[in-house]
């Protein structure tokens, strides 16, 4: 190895040291805050439960900078939970530098936008002048999901006090992939399939992934939250129900039935849920964990994987 192949590798050895340097700093921030609980009995719960995990929240997708501290996380949390915003942060990453800001108006008002990217530029996310245009700032991210998995997770934390990690990965099991965000409510372990796409981009693979994925981790709730506003029975129901069918043949119509909750949040059993965006996201996932816990006392939820 020559000594530029050699400097070249020690140079993004230290980078990598950085990054992960950067999230463990933010991690004791959190602790210190007050405003995170530790994941420390979520872990051990996972373990009691026989999962040994590779790897959990690392967020170099996510778009904040390695280095926000709390205040800056608090106001991108605070700016997330606003959808337009979150439609706007789609847009950004799709069209990630111009200069004008038509590609990012679609879904919001030129002052609005205009608006989001100065605050943005405050929390070093973009450059942005009226007279140069905008740039992304953060490189190498490629979709909004990371950065709507780190919300959903911070709601969690944030809202319910409740352990949380995001992005994670287990040692064998028998399906690939991340798992997005889990939880543990009143030692009760809740898992969250996030998806930033809206329904027409989730398809039948999506939903038997999702239920693949909770036999090997075996929560006793799961929520499959799509971050859009339109209506889940369209498409989302339908997908939910063949699948059901595909798996449990005629008795799926009677025994796992895809049931309204209420408005456009459907469930089944109780303990499976199909969630969207309308009416916000943090109260959506409230009254599905509200009907989960009230039926999980009464000993009314019933999950595929534990029959």
């Amino acid at each position: 190895m020559d000594g530029k192949t050699r400097l070249a590798k020690l140079e993004k050895e230290v980078e990598q040291l950085r990054k992960e340097l950067s999230l463990l700093r933010r991690y004791v921030e959190k602790l210190h805050s007050g405003k995170h609980p530790s994941p420390i009995p979520l872990l051990q719960l996972l373990a009691q439960r026989g999962l040994s995990i590779l790897e959990h929240d690392h967020n170099t997708q996510v778009l904040l900078p390695p280095e926000a501290s709390e205040e800056q996380q608090d106001m991108f949390f605070n700016l997330l939970r606003r959808y337009s915003f979150r439609l706007f942060i789609r847009d950004l990453i799709q069209y990630p530098e111009s200069r004008n800001i038509k590609q990012l108006c679609r879904y919001c008002s030129p002052p609005t936008a205009r608006s989001y990217l100065k605050k943005l530029q405050s929390l070093g996310i973009v450059s942005y002048s009226s007279r140069e245009g905008y740039k992304l700032l953060i490189k190498g991210v490629a979709s909004f999901g990371p950065t709507l998995e780190w919300y959903v997770g911070q709601l969690f934390a944030r809202y319910f006090s409740a352990p949380v990690i995001t992005s994670v990965k287990f040692k064998n099991t028998s399906t690939g992939g991340d798992y997005d965000v889990i939880a543990m409510l009143e030692q009760n372990l809740a898992y969250v399939e996030v998806k930033s796409s809206p329904p027409r981009g989730v398809e039948k693979p999506a939903v038997k992934a999702f239920l693949d994925r909770l036999y090997d981790l075996q929560p006793d709730v799961a929520l499959f939250f799509v971050d859009t506003e339109l209506r889940m029975k369209d498409k989302m129901v339908i997908l939910f129900t063949e699948e059901m069918e595909r798996r449990f043949g005629s008795s799926a119509t009677t025994k796992w039935r895809v049931t309204r909750l209420v408005n456009e949040l459907f469930h089944i059993n109780h303990g499976i849920y199909i969630v969207n965006s309308k009416k916000g996201v943090a109260a959506n996932i409230q009254k599905c964990l509200s009907d989960f816990r009230r039926h999980w006392k009464l000993n009314r939820v019933m999950v595929p994987w534990s029959c």
